[in-house]
Formats: C-alpha cells, structure tokens, sequence
C-alpha cells in the first residue's frame, strides 16, 4: 500500500464543519463517558436478574459485554485486564442467566461488582466504586414478555 504524501490530510465533514482525521478521533469518547454508558446497562440487567426475566437479562448482558468490549478495544492500557474481566468475571452471570439460576445469578452478580470495584482501586481510582440501586430504574417493565 503507498503512503500518501507527507503534504496530505485526509478530512471528514459531520455535516457542521470539516474535520481531519486526528480532529475526528479527539471527539471519540474516553473510557469516563464509556462507563457512564455501562452503569444503566449494569442497572437493568441486575433488575432483570431479579424479576427472573431471563432472556431480558441476557440482553442487557449481552450489551454489557459490549460495552466492556469497546472500552478495552478503545483503551489498550485497560485491555488485558478487561478482556479477563469479561471471561472470568462476567462469565458466571452468564451461566447463571442461561440456566435460570436466581441465587448463582445474585452471587455472581455482586462477585462480578465486587471485582469491578478492584480493579478501580489497583488503576488508582478507588474514589470510584459502583454500587446497584436500590430500587429498579421506572422506565423499563422488567417483567414484559414473562406471560
């Protein structure tokens, strides 16, 4: 493949403006704004798990496990503590969904939370812990599709 010339800036338009390449990927977001996207996610498949609804609990695991995986395809000094995160952490929820295991489900769940929480203490951030809500969020009907 020939490089372009040194001279060449290759730009993008958004529709409101032009944008080189390094311009587009300064907007992309930092692992802060992604996380703030998991904690919903992380609310919902805990209130899921709980109301038993299974295959709606698995979706928001699903997504969970997404999101984990676009933080440390974004963020490589994460990425090998991430990925094992994914498999050894999130795996029993897993098992726990499929075989519709309530009480394996609560205990992986908070093991899985737990361990979150270690790992924001061992990257020096141990002002940041996650913590469930008390009560499940009021714009989703956990119990849809059980009938």
């Amino acid at each position: 493949m020939t490089q372009p010339p040194a001279d060449h800036v290759h730009t993008v338009n958004n529709g409101k403006r032009d944008l080189t390449l390094d311009q587009l990927a300064a907007t992309q977001p930092g692992l802060d704004r992604l996380m703030a996207e998991l904690g919903p996610r992380m609310h919902r498949l805990y209130f899921a798990g709980r109301a038993g609804n299974w295959r709606l609990a698995d979706y928001f695991f699903r997504s969970v496990v997404k999101q984990l995986s676009l933080c440390a395809f974004s963020r490589p000094k994460y990425e090998e503590s991430i990925n094992t995160y994914i498999t050894n952490d999130c795996e029993p929820v897993r098992v726990a969904i499929k075989s519709g295991d309530a009480e394996a489900f609560e205990s992986a769940y908070n093991a899985m939370v737990g361990r979150a929480n270690a790992y924001h203490d061992e990257f020096a951030k141990p002002y940041l812990h996650w913590v469930c809500p008390a009560s499940p969020p009021e714009d989703l009907d956990f119990t849809a599709g059980l009938a």
